[in-house]
């Protein structure tokens, strides 16, 4: 994989794409083989409705076919995630047999895909403004999330399907929000003039197959449960295949391997349209070891209701997911073991990977729906578009999760050995560790202190501090340092992980994380770095040191002083909206304040610390205010020698 860590400025990005001039772009056309069709694609009357998709269509991955209405060259990024198709119309004409549309592929790597159409100069020389709009592909659904990028209003109409093609209601879409679309064709204009058509497919169903425990259990079902599109299991009538061997479930919404992650792009008077993706280092797996007697069952029976429409939290202990696709090298299986933890954001356990040698892996899957409840549906109800926003969330840093991680090796840095767009899943090492806030292991019960040693103390902070100094030289911040998301164990020694809300120590200051390890220059300035990172670790040793109380206890509404704050809410006017008395914990302090209370604890425990004592001298440093005379990492790992030296004496 490419090394693209080192130098995170220099990371291709959609924002710093730079124009093409006419001659750069006609040669890329040329090589690319793009057609430039404009009169076959422009005013090709057949709806997109009636353009027959095959099944072999479906196995490839393609989940949108798009069509410019614009007078502009079309220009593809590339290989594999989009090509030129030629479909026939389910009524085709002698003149007419084939029609050109855009197919767009979803790989293992895509979580969106974004369609930029430069501003247009009109017959009447009034120029139309750009279009930018993003499809996040919905994991747990066959619906596509339409993000408006634009800074102007676009308006979104789904087509009939009588032969006029005329458009049905309207919805206009302002900037920044967003609209689920169910899968059909769909048309975007911008003041009055078409601009795109685009048909949104459905995936391919799940093909989901009784394991062999129950087989060997004596269940006589024996049948192939499929997964349709809309998330329901029907029963096949036909037996299966391989009656002694091991049944697996498979999902066969592929993709193509070796999709490109480059962009086309021109100058806006140039009128070429640009179809741009998210950009990622393509996984590389060996061949899988798939085993034999996989079936799919095609009949229909009784529906029982899955969970999600995702296949792999519909897993159950011992039941086994092949993944095909367009290209065997994107294929596996993933076999799950046991369950770590499960909350309403993601699902964590234990599996086989067929591409990883030795087998056992950990899999952290982010959900993008809610539990489906009162309260949900309450708080549904409140926030308009919040469904579709969280799957671009939780989509977004799945993404950053897996580019920030996917190339870093390091013994205290929990390895990342790929991922999969398809159901926002990542495949990681397994650390045969407790993280330390695990309760009755690291945590007592009833005291909430840490339960371990000095030297546990020492080897912890050595260890984090060094992962973080990797991350640090390599430009990144992890912004999320607390007890949860260290693992430890004396033999291992702690390791790091949850990299999902990492970034470039440029990018702007993220509102993510937990409070208790915000620093205090968040405040005001909304700083946050490498130097935070350091202050994060720091409130985790005063823990690891029994110096505090696991911090997070405090969020609990039982505590009897209990504090709880948005992160967003401290640089908002009045310090964050005040609390009714009563109605949360903190009641009627407002962000400001509560974080505040906070941090003068958080200075009483660490003014407890002995200077005379080498690591706590260090804990002292890494908790200073200013966080340009905090201590770093390379700092902390120099006076540390010390200190281990002393411990093994």
């Amino acid at each position: 994989m490419a090394d693209h860590r080192g130098h995170p400025s220099e990371a291709p990005s959609e924002e710093r794409t730079e124009p093409f001039s006419q001659s750069e772009v006609d040669a890329r056309l040329k090589s690319m083989g793009v057609h430039e069709a404009v009169d076959e694609v422009m005013y090709d009357a057949v709806p997109l409705d009636k353009l027959m998709v095959e099944d072999h269509h479906h196995k490839q991955g393609i989940r949108i076919l798009v069509r410019p209405l614009t007078r502009s060259r079309s220009v593809s990024p590339g290989n594999g995630s989009c090509q030129w198709l030629a479909l026939r119309a389910e009524v085709a004409s002698d003149e007419r047999p084939h029609h050109k549309v855009l197919a767009v592929t979803q790989t293992p790597r895509d979580i969106k895909f974004s369609v930029r159409i430069p501003s247009e100069h009109l017959d009447d020389h009034v120029p139309r403004p750009p279009v930018w709009c993003e499809l996040y592909y919905d994991p747990a659904s066959d619906n596509q999330i339409l993000l408006n990028r634009s800074e102007a209003p676009i308006t979104l109409s789904r087509l009939s399907d009588d032969p006029g093609n005329s458009p049905g209601p309207n919805h206009e879409i302002k900037p920044l929000m967003t609209k689920a679309l169910s899968p059909g064709s769909w048309r975007i204009s911008v003041e009055g003039i078409r601009v795109l058509d685009f048909r949104v497919l459905e995936r391919m169903p799940f093909h989901l197959v009784q394991p062999r425990k129950a087989i060997e259990n004596g269940d006589s079902s024996e049948s192939d449960i499929v997964l349709n599109s809309l998330g329901k299991r029907s029963l096949d009538a036909e037996e299966s295949q391989g009656r002694g061997e091991k049944k697996v479930k498979t999902s066969e919404a592929g993709a193509r391997a070796g999709a490109g992650a480059g962009a086309g792009a021109a100058k806006k008077e140039d009128g070429v349209i640009m179809f741009l993706r998210s950009s990622a280092d393509p996984l590389v797996f060996p061949l899988p070891t798939t085993g034999k007697g996989n079936t799919a069952g095609k009949g229909k029976g009784n529906e029982l209701v899955a969970s999600t429409g995702q296949a792999l939290l519909d897993l159950q202990k011992d039941e086994t997911v092949a993944v095909q696709s367009g290209c065997e090298l994107d294929a596996y299986t993933v076999t799950k073991r046991d369950q770590i933890a499960s909350t309403s954001l993601s699902s964590v356990f234990t599996a086989e990977h067929s591409n990883v040698p030795n087998g056992v892996i950990t899999v952290k899957i982010l959900k993008t729906h809610s539990v489906n409840n009162a309260a949900a549906a309450a708080a549904a109800a409140q926030k308009p578009q919040e469904a579709e926003r969280n799957v671009i969330r939780q989509a977004d840093m799945w993404l950053r999760e897996y580019q920030s991680q996917d190339d870093l090796r390091h013994s205290s840095i929990v390895r990342l050995y790929g991922g999969d767009a398809r159901f926002l899943s990542l495949y990681m090492e397994h650390v045969e560790a407790r993280d330390l806030s695990a309760r009755n292991f690291w945590r007592g019960a009833r005291d909430d202190m840490f339960m371990g040693s000095r030297a546990d103390a020492s080897r912890i902070l050595h260890d984090v501090a060094s992962a973080l100094h990797y991350l640090h030289d390599r430009g990144l911040v992890h912004n999320d340092i607390k007890p949860a998301n260290i693992l430890y164990s004396p033999d291992r020694g702690a390791v790091l992980c949850d990299f999902g809300l990492s970034s470039p120590a440029h990018a702007p200051a993220t509102t993510g994380g937990t409070p208790f390890y915000v620093p205090p220059e968040f405040i005001g300035g909304r700083l946050r770095g490498a130097a935070s990172d350091v202050w994060a670790l720091g409130v985790t040793m005063l823990y690891v040191m029994r110096k505090l109380p696991f911090p997070d206890a405090r969020a609990g509404r039982a505590h009897p002083r209990p504090l709880y704050w948005m992160i967003a809410d401290l640089n908002r006017p009045g310090g964050g909206a005040r609390q009714k008395p009563g109605a949360a914990r903190g009641a009627g302090m407002s962000a400001v304040d509560q974080m505040m209370v906070w941090l003068s604890e958080v200075r009483e425990a660490a003014d407890r610390l002995s200077p005379r004592d080498r690591m706590e001298r260090i804990i002292r440093d890494m908790l200073i205010l200013n966080p340009k005379q905090r201590i770093t990492t390379a700092q902390i790992l120099h006076h540390l020698v010390d200190e281990q030296m002393a411990i093994r004496s």
